[in-house]
């Protein structure tokens, strides 16, 4: 908004915050965990989704969601093909959800659950239009009340923030579903360590600590896993570009190479080490199950999340667990092949879109933003975050909707833009 001088009004910190608060306040709701903490401990009901104590909470979430759509202003400029496409997939994902019902296992909890869904895409098509300030401080209000809330619950009430292992859940049902947030609030914390303002590297860096903190109480590996591999791969092209305007094409090229080999290789040895581990063989175990159950109805599914909810289809203890832990596999034993081709499209524009808005303009708000896509698409690859009133899927569609710079004079390739100062930037 101009001021009387003619001059763009910047707005603070807090003022920013206070800004994109009705939305950090419906991502919030979608983290699940306080609501569910506030059926179990408060009304001292059963904290599942069928529990009447949460449909309100989820329902207000979908209503505000379709509220925000609909009041805030959307440029005028045609959207980008990619944009367009990525639009038809969110409803034709959300479309095949809703139609389930026709043909689900369990009719009633498909079309409540599907109808909350459209919801989710309208808020996530108002997360897409935000400018990169807004997105980050969004970010940074949500991550920093999920994880500072947890801190106090486990200091003040650790009957509550801990679970059976003394690991860390804080506000939430589980450390995976409380260390996936904290480390969004590391990857925001390093955006704000980037920033030129000193409140800005102070809160960043406070931020940053923190959630490194809460992901060490919790001891989730998925978490960490998918954190290290995104911070890395957001990493790359800004190194790239900093080896290049400094040694060179050659240099840069062999030292990217290098990386790449030695990150391959670690990971490698990483899920070789791993890989007879409770966590990730019964995964395994659980994925041939549900394969199986995929074949029997491959082109419809049994239902938006309908498969769960009978009794008599989960006959392993492993699929008693409620969920398929793999988005993919989701979205196939729910929806069939109508909702899985949507959601692959879905998946593919994120990683386009992050991947190009790195490259085309680098940056500390580009590194964050890639490496949050990054993060959100390894997490779907061992939990079932599709499946849940998740705040993940809707970032998953906001990294699909919104748009990558286009490339031209305006937004030369990092090589063109000299982008080390940017590389710098996004390394603090």
């Amino acid at each position: 908004m101009a001021g009387r001088s003619g001059v763009r009004d910047v707005p603070t910190p807090v003022t920013r915050l206070l800004r994109v608060a009705p939305v950090a306040a419906v991502v919030i709701v979608l983290t699940n965990g306080p609501v569910f903490l506030f059926s179990k401990s408060v009304v001292d009901r059963s904290g599942d989704w069928e529990d009447p104590a949460v449909w309100p909470f989820f329902v207000i979430a979908a209503v505000a969601s379709a509220a925000l759509f609909a009041t805030r202003r959307s440029p005028a400029e045609p959207l980008a093909a990619s944009q367009r496409t990525a639009v038809w997939a969110v409803a034709v994902y959300s479309a095949a959800a809703l139609a389930s019902a026709l043909w689900s296992v369990h009719p009633f909890a498909t079309a409540w659950r599907a109808a909350v869904y459209v919801g989710l895409a309208l808020l996530a098509w108002v997360l897409a239009r935000l400018d990169p300030d807004d997105l980050a401080a969004m970010l940074s209000g949500v991550a920093g009340v999920a994880v500072a809330g947890s801190v106090v619950l486990v200091v003040l009430r650790p009957d509550l923030g801990l679970d059976s292992n003394d690991d860390w859940e804080g506000m939430y049902t589980n450390r995976n579903s409380l260390a996936p947030l904290a480390a969004i609030g590391v990857l925001v914390g390093i955006r704000y360590l980037a920033s030129s303002e000193r409140w800005g590297r102070v809160a960043g860096a406070g931020l940053a600590a923190l959630c490194l903190g809460t992901m060490t109480g919790a001891g989730s590996r998925t978490a960490w896993i998918a954190l290290v591999i995104a911070a890395a791969a957001a990493t790359s092209p800004v190194g790239y570009d900093w080896a290049r305007s400094r040694w060179g094409l050659a240099v840069a090229r062999a030292s990217l190479a290098v990386v790449t080999a030695l990150g391959v290789g670690g990971a490698s040895v990483a899920l070789v080490a791993s890989w007879s581990e409770p966590t990730f063989s019964q995964r395994r175990t659980m994925w041939s199950l549900v394969w199986d159950r995929v074949a029997e109805r491959p082109f419809g599914g049994y239902g938006f999340y309908a498969f769960w909810e009978e009794i008599e289809l989960l006959d392993h203890a492993l699929l008693r667990r409620g969920s398929a832990h793999n988005s993919l596999m989701e979205v196939a034993l729910g929806l069939g092949l109508i909702g899985t081709v949507p959601f692959v499209v879905i998946v593919v524009l994120a990683a386009r879109n992050a991947g190009l808005h790195l490259w085309r303009r680098p940056g500390a708000d580009s590194w964050m933003w890639a490496a949050v896509v990054g993060f959100v698409l390894v997490e779907n690859v061992t939990e079932s975050f599709v499946l849940w009133f998740s705040y993940i899927w809707v970032l998953l569609m906001t990294a699909a909707l919104r748009p990558a710079p286009p490339p031209g004079p305006g937004n030369p390739p990092p090589q063109a833009a000299g982008a080390s100062n940017a590389a710098g930037a996004a390394l603090g």
